[in-house]
């Protein structure tokens, strides 16, 4: 169980580290105009590595139902960016627009699960408000 949460916080950071790099690709791509879009889209579908990683371990590290439902949502917001609104350009561009916006959600939602993946694997346990939310909710 520990070394898939480790796995797990260690894919999470990948797939953080990971989006903040495609900003800078686009960024060489756009702004500073110095390279093509290559980089971007190689590491893109890259991505989805450290995303499988995570959803595979999730269960075998038997993380709290937040973070199997927020690495669930990270999946889902990852695809529609990936695999769907970037391919809607000629047929819906102002959709296809929201490729940039979705890399914000994928940084914040990777964020929010590598950060308390950490907490997992240092007290081999649920962190604290995980905790006692469970112990609330059986309260109940």
């Amino acid at each position: 169980m520990k070394v898939a949460r480790v796995l797990y916080w260690v894919s999470a950071w990948l797939f953080v580290v990971g989006v903040a790099t495609q900003v800078f690709f686009a960024g060489m791509a756009v702004v500073a105009n110095r390279w093509g879009w290559d980089n971007h889209i190689g590491l893109g579908h890259t991505l989805a590595a450290p995303l499988l990683v995570m959803l595979a371990t999730m269960y075998l590290g038997k993380l709290p139902g937040r973070m199997k439902r927020l690495t669930w949502l990270l999946f889902g917001v990852y695809v529609l960016q990936a695999d769907v609104l970037i391919f809607l350009r000629a047929s819906a561009p102002v959709l296809s627009a929201l490729h940039p916006v979705m890399a914000l959600a994928d940084f914040a939602l990777g964020l929010a699960l590598a950060r308390p993946a950490r907490a997992l694997v240092r007290a081999g346990e649920m962190p604290e408000p995980a905790r006692l939310q469970s112990e609330g909710a059986s309260a109940d």
